[in-house]
């Protein structure tokens, strides 16, 4: 499904949308925009919650309990997997990110035809993506600089994920769309990250040859137009430059993509060649330079990081010899 969800703001827009389904007659509504980076925030939760719950439990099958689809994490595990910093700026971003999501109501309007009657399921439901968000704080009373070393404070987390969704993550999980978060985040908040998130849930490939590449030609009609993000220009060429503008963007960035383009055919078409099969995709990505060590590994690589720890080395040593 593709729809104006997630906006490339950081500032997304209070206003509620509704969008419609592009493969099939169904709809979504949502009671605000939020942005991509909620996006990265919302898929990071959903990997927690795999993690933590990979099957659906035998006394809780349906996930009604609430302890069972709490996510248990801290500040410092979802910046280190959203964000790739732990400063208080980033932390301060995550914990506005959260808040939208867990004020944000989702509504659906899902339409199954029946392949044998003559007739077709309708569904519709308002659901939460978040419940309940808790954190703990340990505070440490510290006095001199040997104890700020040695010790941390430590914020944990446990954020309930809403039933529906978890129960669809777990239950469901090749409903699912699986993001690279380094990825996604290696491509910013603009038009090709959402673009990539797009083609990913893309289920559809009808094309597929014989040296490993999948190929296929997705029309783009107004609503999907709109969904992506470029349906206010005024000029069709410019909304073209910017779809080729993202997608160029998307094959320097995916070594899994190598072909993204908008092009005019019976209307307009986006063209998308890539790596057949997940596992030839994320064998590619594996040795991306957009790959993240993580945050501890990226601050012992940083040199002036090694000069401040070797500074204050030097100073306590010295501290201790004045004093004997």
């Amino acid at each position: 499904m593709l729809h104006p969800m997630w906006q490339g703001t950081r500032s997304p827009s209070n206003e509620p949308w509704v969008g419609r389904c592009l493969l099939g007659s169904g709809w979504v509504a949502c009671s605000r925009r939020l942005s991509v980076l909620d996006l990265r925030l919302w898929a990071a939760f959903g990997a927690l919650l795999e993690a933590q719950v990979p099957e659906p439990p035998a006394d809780d099958p349906s996930l009604a309990n609430a302890d069972t689809r709490t996510v248990h994490t801290t500040g410092y595990q979802l910046a280190d997997m959203v964000l790739d910093d732990d400063s208080g700026h980033s932390y301060r971003r995550l914990s506005a990110s959260m808040l939208r999501l867990a004020t944000t109501r989702a509504c659906m309007h899902v339409v199954e035809p029946d392949p044998e009657l003559a007739l077709r399921h309708i569904r519709g439901g308002y659901v939460a993506l978040l419940g309940d968000i808790w954190d703990a704080t340990t505070e440490l009373q510290l006095r001199t600089p040997r104890e700020w070393g040695a010790l941390s404070g430590h914020t944990s987390l446990r954020v309930e994920i809403g039933r529906w969704s978890a129960r669809e993550i777990v239950s469901n999980p090749h409903g699912s769309t699986w993001i690279d978060l380094d990825l996604l985040r290696a491509l910013g908040s603009g038009l090709p990250a959402r673009m990539w998130a797009a083609l990913e849930s893309w289920a559809s490939w009808p094309q597929r040859s014989m040296d490993g590449r999948e190929e296929c030609a997705i029309g783009l009609a107004e609503p999907a137009r709109q969904s992506l993000g470029v349906g206010d220009y005024q000029h069709a060429r410019q909304a073209r430059a910017a779809l080729n503008r993202a997608g160029a963007r998307i094959v320097a960035t995916d070594p899994a993509y190598e072909l993204v383009r908008c092009e005019r055919r019976a209307g307009w078409c986006l063209v998308i060649r890539r790596l057949s099969g997940a596992r030839a995709r994320a064998q590619a990505r594996s040795g991306a330079p957009w790959r993240s060590p993580g945050i501890a590994a990226t601050k012992r690589a940083r040199p002036e990081r090694a000069a401040v720890r070797a500074t204050a080395a030097e100073s306590l040593a010295t501290a201790q010899r004045k004093r004997a």
